[in-house]
């Protein structure tokens, strides 16, 4: 009898334990990704199976962001005839599981595509990510990307501009700023992504004044704006950084401009449709942050961390 008592106390302490865990967890867990990559352009899953996956996961919401039509690149992006079957896919989804969990129909528009407020109401976007990938020769029709394989973004810094590496990572920023103002995205994808393949500061230094100036200059022109800042997990989750996008230094910079971001983890595939949420959320936590904002019933709102 005293023995299971004992049990019986036992595991009532277990359910509390386990409780306040679960507790815990709920007020860490970010619910919800706007930045997943399907099938349509270089994802490894359909949209419908990141649904699912978010429904499993007990997300608010969930957002798919194919890559945008270029056409000087075209294997990793999806093409025209893509994007609108892309977009009707996702509308027939969004309306299939309203009852479980918030579809967002989005894009990841790159800077050399375009985009603007206006095209995003035609085709009936939800949000846009706007981003930038390549960087366009100053004298050739030729464009680098900055993030495709350390190959390819060697010859670019040993092509553009006669192998000026500080024009290259300047001349990125600058797409940024352009984009910022001209084409007007509602969130801000891997704002440094420039540095994916830079580990041990093999091409520049990011704590070099030049540096530090061209994205306080990036950061000022934010400011101006209604933008939000991602914090991309997407770098980590592919092995090529060991922290997030954008570095901690940048996010600090953020912080103190009064800059709202959001948490997404640029999914490929979906096992990592919250690769890192945890361990990114304790760091903005730590840097100070309290909010991030999160996409609930059509509109961004904060999110408390």
């Amino acid at each position: 009898m005293i023995k299971s008592r004992k049990k019986e106390k036992k595991k009532r302490k277990d359910l509390i334990a386990l409780k306040n865990q679960l507790k815990d967890q709920k007020k860490i867990l970010f619910p919800s990704n706007l930045h997943g990559h399907t099938t349509y352009c270089d994802g490894k899953n359909r949209a419908e199976e990141y649904i699912l996956a978010a429904i499993e996961k007990n997300f608010v919401s969930i957002g798919l962001s194919g890559h945008s039509y270029v056409y000087f690149d075209k294997e990793p992006n999806m093409s025209l005839e893509g994007t609108l079957k892309y977009i009707e896919e996702l509308k027939f989804l969004k309306e299939k599981y309203k009852d479980k969990i918030q579809v967002y129909i989005g894009i990841e528009a790159d800077f050399y595509s375009g985009f603007n407020p206006k095209l995003d109401k035609n085709l009936e976007l939800d949000y846009r990510i706007g981003s930038v990938h390549y960087v366009k020769d100053k004298v050739k029709d030729e464009y680098y990307c900055v993030d495709d394989t350390p190959e390819i973004l060697a010859y670019a810094i040993e092509n553009y501009d006669n192998g000026d590496e500080k024009s290259l990572i300047c001349a990125y920023y600058d797409n940024i700023i352009e984009m910022i103002h001209t084409q007007k995205p509602d969130i801000l994808g891997h704002l440094d992504l420039v540095r994916k393949f830079n580990g041990n500061g093999k091409y520049f230094d990011e704590n070099s004044e030049w540096y530090n100036k061209k994205v306080d200059e990036v950061l000022d022109e934010i400011s101006k704006t209604d933008l939000i800042v991602e914090i991309n997990t997407g770098g980590i989750s592919r092995g090529w950084t060991k922290t997030p996008y954008p570095s901690a230094f940048i996010l600090k910079k953020i912080l103190s401009k009064n800059i709202p971001i959001t948490l997404s983890s640029d999914a490929h595939s979906v096992e990592n449709i919250d690769y890192y949420f945890k361990e990114s959320v304790e760091l903005v936590k730590e840097i100070g942050f309290k909010n991030l904002k999160i996409m609930k019933n059509g509109k961004f709102k904060d999110f408390e961390i």
